[in-house]
């Protein structure tokens, strides 16, 4: 298997994936459709260009590391948010209490 296509059937993968993961069913048709659609392009600018092809290849690879990160728990940017958000509540002090008027 070639590196592109090789990366085509990782994202697709990842796709399939996620949507399980998220919703427990399989992906619909046009997502997978799309992944394979951008990869088709990238394979066709691939072979117009044999120069190109490392350059190609590594970008698949790098959609596809792209979207791994997306499917992590949280991701790295919900990690940076989780953060930033705790660091807000901390310096803001405790919450005021509820007092009721008598």
């Amino acid at each position: 298997m070639g590196g592109l296509a090789g990366a085509w059937a990782a994202g697709v993968s990842i796709v399939a994936w996620r949507e399980i993961r998220a919703s427990g069913h399989m992906p619909v048709p046009a997502a997978l459709l799309g992944v394979t659609g951008l990869f088709a392009v990238l394979a066709l600018i691939a072979d117009m260009s044999p120069s190109a092809r490392p350059v190609v290849t590594l970008l698949g690879w790098g959609l596809d590391v792209a979207g791994f990160m997306q499917v992590l728990p949280a991701g790295l940017f919900g990690q940076i948010q989780g953060a930033q958000s705790t660091e807000a509540a901390a310096e803001q002090g405790p919450a005021p209490k509820n007092v009721e008027a008598v």
